[in-house]
């Protein structure tokens, strides 16, 4: 008698169960926060099962990991984007007002601001949290040094080592951040040109 097999589950499907779980525990946190969320809130949004969630989720806090790095990977992602077009007359006041831009375009989308700021409450008791937020952080104000360099080369803010500078500039965004979960897209639609005042080099 042949031994029955079952079908094998690509990782395409795997990917896509992993996605529908951690939208739905995203639209989920957003409503009622991380720790109003219950475990079978996300069932529910899901529409899976509590054994469809577990096999990729054991429990919350590996989804509130997940989601908030998906949250440090869209903003680092359009940050390497403006960077990338940081190069011959674009300065660091326009790529920051560029990464301004598509972060309000993103946040329209995810509602990205609001889920910084969860993130930001979430990382002071959760340390995987911190270390996570940490690491992009530092990784990110990398990449914006090595954009104030160039500047630094062509004679702009020759009197503060890049890195101070890239941190500080960085900074700017959590602020930007922080405004646009209070007052939205139009709260803060005067930012970027700001910015491109404020940063002209």
């Amino acid at each position: 008698m042949r031994e029955r097999t079952l079908p094998r589950v690509s990782q395409q499907y795997k990917d896509d169960q992993r996605g529908e779980i951690l939208a739905a525990a995203r639209r989920c946190f957003l409503r009622n926060g991380f720790h109003r969320t219950s475990m079978q809130d996300v069932f529910t949004e899901a529409g899976k099962s509590a054994g469809a969630v577990y096999r990729y989720f054991p429990k919350k806090e590996d989804m509130i990991v997940a989601v908030a790095a998906q949250n440090l990977d869209d903003v680092a992602g359009v940050l390497r984007a403006a960077l990338a077009r940081g190069t011959g007359e674009n300065g660091v006041g326009e790529v920051m007002a560029e990464l301004l831009e598509a972060v309000t375009d993103l946040h329209r989308d995810r509602q990205l601001a609001n889920m910084a700021v969860l993130v930001w409450s979430e990382a002071q008791r959760n340390q995987e949290l911190a270390d996570r937020l940490t690491a992009a952080t530092v990784e990110m104000s990398a990449e914006v040094a090595g954009l104030v360099r160039d500047r630094q080369e062509a004679g702009a803010w020759t009197g503060a080592p890049a890195e101070a500078l890239a941190q500080a500039i960085l900074s700017l965004l959590p602020g930007f951040l922080f405004n646009l979960a209070l007052s939205g897209p139009d709260g803060v639609a005067g930012f970027p040109d700001a910015v491109r005042t404020l940063l002209p080099q």
